[in-house]
């Protein structure tokens, strides 16, 4: 087998000056499989508008059941009234911005018509990522000062260990108070998932009042709430084919909750250290109807000043997390895979 004679081949149009006569081949289609999916947040009860950077809502639940019989033809003891209380939290600052020069807009880009239109695109799902991110940390609330920014607290930090509260914790473990103003300080005893547990706390919401319906896990959490042996006798129709383990509801004594991987929940902000550690550690059994964002500034984007021959694009959001009733939801946390 031989070459024809002086036939002219790709490898020569290539070498005849360094690059080549003809067009590249690069797919129109821009393959990217980073996840931007934000479970927690999606499922929030309506978002309100406020108009302050420290923002309240009233709460309240029923005083304690009575049996207490009354005599016929009895003098009213006239009853302390239950007053309302009220809570409150910090709403902070979360931004994204991208830069291109007049160059780059000038130019024909592969799967994009425009560079910024393609940076702005990217960083609206980097910035939706942050505000779970955020809200799913273990930070108090903090109203700021100049050099200090502010700070909304994070859903763990509106559980603590009492009563009132649906938490399951590690006994060494020093729960926060409830009311946004201090974290958990973990104890770094970790434990892996179980059916007692979240059988506990969905018992203590329903003692409470609640009604929960989703529960976010992080994937390794998802795996080991699969693995329960409680779904020994059970049966689960697939197609044919198919072979799965999943638990998609957790159907417990006092209710069935939807099971949601997070992403979120298996990550960790870089550098993280201590009770800031929170990958792998909380699962939350939520009541989507009792926890909302509070939005000062809704997402939003706009042009920064010029300084040279490039622009600049910024896209903001000012939020806090407003968790209507605590006694709604539940807690798991010091927890492994």
């Amino acid at each position: 087998m031989a070459v024809i004679s002086n036939a002219v081949t790709t490898y020569a149009t290539k070498a005849a000056t360094g690059g080549s006569e003809h067009p590249e081949d690069v797919s129109t289609i821009l393959y990217n499989l980073d996840p931007s999916d934000v479970p927690i947040v999606s499922a929030a009860g309506k978002s309100r508008p406020i108009h302050n950077t420290l923002f309240e809502w009233v709460q309240e639940t029923l005083s304690d059941r009575d049996d207490t019989a009354v005599l016929e033809g009895d003098e009213t003891t006239r009853a302390a009234s239950s007053l309302t209380s009220r809570s409150n939290n910090v709403a902070m600052i979360l931004s994204r911005n991208a830069t291109t020069t007049g160059t780059q807009e000038a130019l024909r880009n592969f799967t994009k018509s425009s560079q910024m239109g393609h940076q702005m695109a990217r960083k609206s799902k980097e910035l939706k990522r942050d505000v779970e991110f955020a809200i799913t940390r273990n930070k108090a609330k903090n109203v700021g000062a100049a050099g200090t920014a502010r700070q909304t607290a994070t859903l763990i930090t509106w559980f603590s260990d009492t009563a009132k509260f649906n938490s399951n914790a590690d006994a060494g473990s020093t729960a926060a108070t409830g009311d946004g103003s201090d974290t958990w300080t973990r104890s770094g005893t970790t434990r892996a998932v179980s059916e007692a547990q979240i059988n506990s706390v969905m018992e203590s919401i329903y003692d409470n009042g609640g009604d929960p319906t989703m529960m976010f896990v992080s994937p390794g959490h998802k795996v080991d709430i699969s693995a329960f042996t409680g779904r020994t006798n059970t049966r689960e129709m697939v197609q044919k084919g198919t072979v799965g383990s999943p638990i998609s509801i957790y159907a417990s004594d006092f209710g069935d909750v939807k099971v949601v991987p997070c992403r979120t929940l298996g990550k960790d902000a870089t550098g993280a250290t201590g009770n800031d550690v929170c990958a792998n550690k909380d699962i939350y059994i939520l009541d989507p109807s009792h926890y909302r964002l509070a939005m000062l500034r809704n997402y939003s984007t706009f042009e920064l000043s010029k300084i040279g021959d490039a622009t600049t694009r910024q896209i903001i959001v000012e939020f806090g997390l407003q968790v209507d009733n605590s006694q709604a939801h539940g807690l798991i946390t010091d927890l492994t895979t």
